[in-house]
């Protein structure tokens, strides 16, 4: 029962985690090319093509404060949902998840300021109280072997403007295509399950749906099964463009440490 537990523990931080990731360093690198590239064809033509408009879409999320909701469907073997809000310019970012896997509905909150890090877990842990949130000192923990990256991308999306392979525009914002995942800044954990895929991950399928106001307003993805990991469906929706987002360090009496071991696993 406590191996199952670990696991369990070891799900939820990944999942939780990872959701809320981004794309490495892609704010500074990766998005400079396409909105030249994308400034270039609009003046060229008063109508974008496709994958100039998407592109544009993508990189205007750069830097602007958003809510989120993240789901995902791992074959039969677990689903998630996540919801949250993100402050680039405070480097802050929350998310509240549910994770359904081997019959049992396991929730976890986090909160991200800069380095900082705050969870809560609904398994129990030995020594923790489950009402209160562990504190993570990302300046000595990896945030990147947290799967945690920069709170300007909380759904890890924006970097798909830089792996797109095909794109067709379906209708007015609406849009269809292949992503090269290979050609992401991703994670140790999350390259990992891509060379898993093999060629599978240079053409995955996805769709996406741009607002009247430029924005992206959803990304679904078809993610080929990567060793014992099944092929999953996700779904990202955003909105709240600009609006002022609240999120706020927990009250001294409300937070704890992490235990060694719980850290440990991320090492």
């Amino acid at each position: 029962m406590k191996s199952g537990r670990s696991a369990l523990t070891a799900l939820v931080l990944t999942g939780a985690l990872t959701v809320t990731a981004a794309c490495g360093d892609k704010t500074d690198n990766g998005s400079a090319a396409p909105a030249a590239a994308a400034s270039s064809s609009a003046a060229a033509s008063p109508t974008p093509d496709a994958r100039t408009e998407l592109t544009n879409a993508f990189n205007k999320l750069n830097g602007v404060t958003i809510t989120y909701t993240t789901t995902t469907e791992t074959g039969t073997v677990a689903s998630t949902k996540l919801t949250g809000s993100s402050d680039p310019a405070k480097k802050a970012n929350s998310g509240s998840m549910t994770i359904t896997a081997a019959g049992q509905n396991i929730k976890a909150d986090v909160i991200i300021l800069g380095t900082d890090v705050y969870l809560k877990l609904g398994l129990p842990i030995p020594g923790i109280d489950p009402k209160k949130w562990m504190y993570v000192d990302g300046s000595k923990t990896s945030l990147s072997k947290l799967g945690l990256g920069d709170p300007d991308d909380p759904a890890n999306v924006k970097g798909l403007a830089d792996a797109l392979v095909t794109v067709e525009r379906t209708g007015a914002g609406s849009f269809k295509g292949t992503i090269d995942l290979t050609k992401r800044n991703m994670p140790s954990t999350s390259a990992a399950l891509l060379q898993q895929m093999g060629d599978a991950a240079k053409s995955v399928p996805f769709e996406a749906t741009v607002g009247a106001d430029g924005y992206v307003t959803s990304v679904s993805m078809d993610m080929p099964a990567a060793g014992q990991v099944p092929a999953t469906k996700s779904k990202s929706t955003f909105s709240d463009f600009g609006k002022p987002v609240t999120i706020a360090k927990p009250a001294d009496a409300e937070i704890q440490p992490a235990p060694a071991a719980l850290l440990a696993q991320f090492a």
